[in-house]
């Protein structure tokens, strides 16, 4: 099992929200990001018999029955996103730029974006969808707000792994890129494909920008850039530890990845 930890260490989870701040900066965004991964020592063959996916949806009437790999066995690249939002699709971007013939597959707990997934070329299915194969690559990126057994639902995305290459569960915390008031992911999908392409076991790894800041020194940063309109007022008021300084160096090293931005003070100059 390998279990990595991905935060921006310069903001630590918020349960507060700055006065004055929604509204007078749009595209600054203070969540934090964690990701884990995981790897356990199963060694499951790979299948050679066709996909075939049988699956409902409490949420829709859509019964549907299809094979949905076209090879009819699955590549040595194939990827299971589990949850193939924002993150998910930058991902599977990024996978199919390192692995261009792989099928990528998207697991999902309602038929809502199966069309816009179809049209990116990540092939859609639903959650309890029983497959006759299991995959090589499986990336957990669903949020914990859309079940009631979050850690159910990792245990059985697990059990679509077959064991021979890589499965990282991810959740959010604190991305800095962002435009026009998005979610912004880039820095967690390169790290995540880094990862999963390193084969790990049995290793806890960090992804930070190494340049740790209170939300005191972010706010006061943002004034400082003169790139945001308004008065920065006063934070609510937090009973939250101060958090953790966190450094990846040894992490950096292994997996040879560099966050977008080095700090927070050099991404508020990018924009």
């Amino acid at each position: 099992m390998v279990a990595i930890a991905c935060c921006f260490s310069g903001l630590p989870t918020p349960s507060i929200r700055p006065q004055g701040l929604v509204g007078h900066f749009p595209n600054l965004h203070c969540p934090s990001l964690k990701f884990a991964h995981l790897r356990t020592n199963f060694n499951t063959p790979m299948a050679t018999t066709p996909f075939q996916v049988s699956a409902s949806s409490s949420s829709s009437t859509i019964d549907e029955e299809k094979e949905v790999a076209s090879s009819g066995r699955v590549g040595a690249n194939d990827l299971l996103i589990v949850g193939p939002g924002v993150l998910g699709r930058l991902v599977a971007q990024k996978w199919r730029e390192e692995h261009p013939g792989c099928e990528i597959h998207g697991q999902t707990m309602t038929v809502d974006h199966h069309e816009e997934l179809s049209k990116v070329g990540i092939n859609p299915c639903l959650k309890g969808t029983k497959t006759t194969h299991k995959f090589p690559y499986v990336i957990f990126c669903a949020p914990p707000s859309r079940t009631s057994d979050y850690p159910g639902d990792v245990r059985l995305a697990a059990l679509n792994w077959n064991g021979e290459g890589s499965f990282l569960f991810t959740s959010s915390s604190a991305p800095y890129d962002c435009n026009d008031n998005g979610p912004c992911d880039e820095d967690a999908a390169s790290l995540s494909v880094a990862i999963l392409k390193k084969r790990l076991r049995n290793r806890i790894l960090l992804g930070c920008d190494n340049h740790p800041l209170s939300r005191q020194e972010v706010m006061d940063l943002v004034t400082k850039s003169g790139k945001f309109s308004g008065v920065f007022e006063a934070f609510t008021g937090t009973t939250d530890p101060l958090g953790k300084r966190l450094n990846n160096s040894k992490t950096r090293e292994e997996i040879g990845w560099e966050p977008k931005y080095p700090s927070f003070s050099q991404f508020l100059e990018s924009i």
